[in-house]
């Protein structure tokens, strides 16, 4: 092929590709969905925490259903930035693992390209208006493990940058229980305009897979979820839209990005949509593989759920990643009764799987996670629906498939590019 047709076909490819600007502000998404009832920022303790210390704060800062994490509080830890490339926390060999979380190191290093917010939206510090003091312990953490299994931040530092979240998933872990960790924060209480209800939720979160993750088949990633049943809508417990929902992030292989969700799919047709996969065991994959997440970077998440009002499909499922619409539902049975009121808060829920060892990560890893917060509204859509009874699925024109198509279009630009040089 002349370099000249080449050069001719990768303008015309390029010509289908967004440009940047094609991005928006976390300001602009809460300004046209009218989410401004309530807000709540996941606030960060001022140092290093191994496990139980970590474990203690969010308990006592993050209002957890139950005042508990559900599971994994030993998988959890707060680090702080580092100079260094990446660091892991070493651990004797031998020794059984039961320590998963803490608030440990930013992994981002000064020669890595970051995809951070505005200083308006990057802020951790206690600007939330119910966010509670800081119960840290005085204890300073080391870099090493004992013989205990209790894993520490190797960096303890702060240097000026607030600390982030770890999550661990030990090797061989996937499931729950095994590896990773699982809460439910209900922060948004309400107040006298919505009565504690709030129809419609924004979370947004900043993640990090160190370079080098092994993807393996897939595991679960932080949504929403809501309904009075807290412990539902979730490993294998489907349900019919009168009890709960939920609505988390997914990988699959090499990263492929999905929304992950426990909604009713006996709507006409919702399970035949090519944007829609019902699961031949669980849950329901939206538009999986419209985006694909990435290793050595922060990126950060946009996650829209506005609950249907009862009886019609106008629900509302949207996702932005970093920035970017890569998929909108918006006819959407949520729910089928008003004892799902509201949309309740965080479904911190994260680890591989997949319930059988095929899914287990091949060896122990790391994610990240920092500028996790909430945004609440008061209102169900108001969108025109199907009758729910008989309502078929459309996904809007910016929906998966369309990032899909946009996906193998990126990969023929490549493809085209590479014979240029």
């Amino acid at each position: 092929m002349s370099p000249f047709l080449t050069t001719a076909i990768l303008s015309a490819l390029l010509s289908f590709v967004p440009s940047p600007a094609s991005a928006v502000t976390l300001e602009s998404i809460i300004d046209a969905y009218s989410l401004t009832s309530a807000h709540y920022n996941f606030t960060v303790p001022n140092q290093a925490l191994d496990s139980s210390d970590a474990n203690t704060w969010i308990g006592s800062n993050w209002s957890l259903n139950g005042d508990k994490v559900d599971w994994g509080n030993s998988y959890m830890y707060v680090t702080v930035k580092s100079v260094s490339s990446f660091f892991f926390v070493s651990r004797p060999r031998n020794v059984k693992q039961t320590i998963c979380s803490v608030f440990s190191a930013d992994p981002s290093t000064t020669s890595s390209t970051l995809v951070r917010r505005q200083a308006s939206s990057t802020s951790s510090s206690a600007s939330s208006t119910k966010t509670k003091s800081a119960k840290t312990s005085s204890a300073v953490a080391t870099a090493s493990a004992t013989t205990s299994g209790v894993s520490y931040p190797a960096v303890t530092d702060l240097n000026g940058e607030p600390p982030v979240l770890r999550i661990e998933y030990p090797s061989g872990s996937y499931s729950k229980k095994t590896g990773g960790t699982q809460f439910y924060a209900q922060p948004l209480n309400g107040s006298d305009s919505s009565n504690g209800a709030y129809e419609r939720m924004l979370l947004s979160y900043d993640i990090w897979f160190p370079t080098g993750f092994a993807w393996n088949k897939g595991g679960k990633l932080p949504g929403l979820r809501g309904g009075p049943e807290n412990h539902g809508c979730s490993g294998g417990d489907a349900t019919n839209g009168t009890t709960c929902f939920s609505t988390r992030l997914m990988w699959r292989s090499n990263g492929s990005g999905e929304v992950y969700a426990y909604i009713p799919t006996t709507q006409k047709n919702f399970c035949s949509e090519k944007d829609v996969t019902c699961n031949s065991d669980y849950g329901t994959s939206l538009a999986r593989g419209s985006f694909s997440f990435i290793t050595g970077k922060w990126q950060t998440i946009y996650l829209l759920v506005i609950l249907n009002e009862v009886g019609t499909a106008n629900g509302v499922v949207q996702l932005w990643y970093n920035g970017v619409e890569v998929m909108k539902f918006t006819d959407l049975v949520i729910r089928t009764s008003d004892n799902i009121a509201s949309v309740g808060g965080l479904y911190f829920s994260t680890f591989f799987g997949g319930d059988d060892s095929s899914w287990a990560t091949p060896t122990q890893q790391f994610t990240y996670y920092k500028n996790i917060q909430l945004y609440g509204g008061v209102s169900a859509s108001n969108l025109t629906g199907a009758a729910a009874s008989s309502a078929g699925h459309r996904a809007a024109a910016t929906d998966g498939m369309k990032s899909v198509g946009m996906g193998i279009l990126l990969s023929l630009v490549y493809v085209a590019a590479g014979l240029l040089l």
